[in-house]
């Protein structure tokens, strides 16, 4: 949210940026589990990459962001597909280790994104920072 103030000044609503998030990450988890389900031919696993490709596709876009309409944008695809990684990984977990080890698996696999989660806000605040200077 600093980078909404810092770019945008303190006037804008960055409440909103959250909210297109989650609304659109409900949505997400309606439209991709009902076609993960449903249709014919889906690969789930291949979803979940999609999923992962467009979420960090649209990471890399909030800082090139230079109008508040864009930025709402990138938030609404994120939550879309925040939406669609969140549906997806359940029904893969299961897939691959089968009923007895799905809460390992998917425990696991929330494990390992914790990882980038945590160290790459430090690394692009650090990365700004030294980009000031």
């Amino acid at each position: 949210m600093k980078h909404v103030e810092e770019r945008f000044g303190k006037e804008a609503s960055k409440e909103v940026l959250l909210m297109c998030i989650g609304i659109t990450s409900g949505v997400g988890r309606l439209i991709f589990g009902r076609a993960a389900d449903y249709v014919n031919g889906v690969n789930k696993v291949y979803l979940q990459v999609a999923s992962f490709f467009v979420i960090g596709l649209m990471s890399m876009m909030i800082p090139l962001c230079n109008i508040f309409g864009g930025l709402i944008a990138v938030c609404l695809l994120m939550g879309l597909f925040d939406g669609c990684f969140i549906c997806i990984m359940a029904p893969i977990a299961f897939e691959l280790v089968g009923d007895e080890d799905v809460s390992q698996a998917i425990g696991f696999l929330l494990g390992l994104m914790s990882v980038p989660m945590t160290v790459g806000p430090p690394i692009a605040g650090n990365r700004n920072t030294l980009k000031r200077c």
